[in-house]
C-alpha cells in the first residue's frame, strides 16, 4: 500500500510541475510578441521618419540650384569705342542687357564702365570670351548659393496661405465685432508676410536667371616711352612737365575767378576802414588846433 500511495504522490508532484510549465509558456509567449510587436512598431517609426528625411533630401538635391553669379573684368584696349561695340555685340549675341553704362576721361586715359546682364546658363562662355578681348588687368568670380533659402521661402508660403485660408472661413463665421477685427488685423499681418515673401521669391528667381558683370574698359592717352631712347624720354618728361605747370595755371586762374566776388568785397571794407582812421586823425588833429 505504502509503494502505492508513494507512486501516487509522485505522479500528482509530476502532473503539477508540467502544468506549471505549460502555464508559463503561454504568459512568456505573450510578452515576447508584445516586445515583437513594440519592437516592429518602432522599426516602422523609424523607417518611416528615415523615409521622410530621404524624400526631402532627394527634392532639395533634384531641384535646380539656385545660384547667384557676378563678375568683375578690367580690360586695357587701343580703341575703347570699337571695343565698347565689340562688347554690345556680344551682350546681344548671349541674349543679354545692359544694366547701366558710363564714361569719364582725363588727360591721361578714357574710362568706361559697363554692367551687363546675361542669362545664367551663359554667364560662363561669355565671361571667357569677354577676357579674351584685349589686354586683360583684372578678373573676378563670386557666387552665392540661395536654394535653400528658396525652398525655406516656399515652404514659408505655402503655410501662409493655408492661415489666410482658415482666416477668411472664420470671418464668414464670425458673430460679434471685437472678433471680427482681431481676425481682420491677423489676416492684414498674414497678408503682408505674403507679399513680402513673393517679393523676395521673385527677386531670387530675376537674380539667379541673369548673371551680372561688371565691365571696366582702359584706354591710355599718353604713352610713357619706357623702352624709348634717352632723347624720347627728355621730350615727355618736358611735355609732361610743361602739361602739368599749364594745368596748375589754369586752375589758379579758375579758382581766382570763382573768389573774385568775395576778394572785391573784402577789398571794399578795408578801404572803408582805412578812410574812416584817415578822417578820425583829421578830426582829432583840428580839436587840438582849435584849443
Amino acid at each position: 500500500m505504502r509503494r502505492i500511495y508513494t507512486l501516487l504522490t509522485v505522479l500528482v508532484l509530476v502532473a503539477l510541475v508540467f502544468s506549471g510549465c505549460g502555464a508559463k509558456r503561454p504568459g512568456a509567449n505573450k510578452s515576447e510578441e508584445a516586445r515583437m510587436s513594440s519592437a516592429d512598431q518602432s522599426v516602422g517609426e523609424v523607417q518611416t521618419t528615415s523615409n521622410s528625411t530621404g524624400t526631402a533630401k532627394s527634392s532639395l538635391e533634384s531641384m535646380d540650384r539656385k545660384v547667384i553669379k557676378n563678375g568683375n573684368v578690367q580690360l586695357e584696349v587701343k580703341d575703347l569705342k570699337h571695343t565698347a561695340n565689340q562688347i554690345f555685340t556680344m551682350i546681344k549675341e548671349y541674349g543679354g542687357y545692359i544694366q547701366s553704362s558710363s564714361t569719364r576721361n582725363n588727360e591721361r586715359q578714357i574710362f568706361s564702365e559697363i554692367v551687363v546682364k546675361v542669362p545664367s546658363s551663359r554667364f560662363e562662355e561669355f565671361f571667357g570670351r569677354l577676357k579674351q578681348i584685349d589686354k586683360l588687368i583684372y578678373d573676378s568670380i563670386s557666387t552665392q548659393d540661395v536654394t535653400e533659402e528658396y525652398i525655406d521661402n516656399q515652404a514659408r508660403l505655402k503655410v501662409l496661405k493655408a492661415q489666410e485660408e482658415r482666416l477668411v472661413a472664420l470671418m464668414d463665421k464670425a458673430q460679434k465685432i471685437e472678433d471680427l477685427l482681431k481676425i481682420e488685423n491677423e489676416l492684414s499681418r498674414i497678408r503682408n508676410e505674403i507679399e513680402q515673401i513673393h517679393g523676395r521669391i521673385n527677386f531670387l528667381d530675376k537674380a539667379t536667371s541673369f548673371s551680372t558683370v561688371n565691365i571696366g574698359i582702359k584706354q591710355p592717352l599718353v604713352s610713357h616711352p619706357a623702352a624709348g631712347g634717352i632723347v624720347d624720354g627728355i621730350f615727355y618728361n618736358l611735355k609732361d612737365g610743361w602739361g602739368a605747370f599749364f594745368k596748375l595755371v589754369v586752375d589758379t586762374v579758375q579758382a581766382i575767378a570763382w573768389l573774385s566776388p568775395f576778394i572785391i568785397l573784402a577789398a571794399i571794407i578795408i578801404l572803408i576802414v582805412k578812410k574812416n582812421k584817415k578822417w578820425g586823425t583829421f578830426i582829432n588833429f583840428w580839436k587840438k588846433d582849435k584849443k
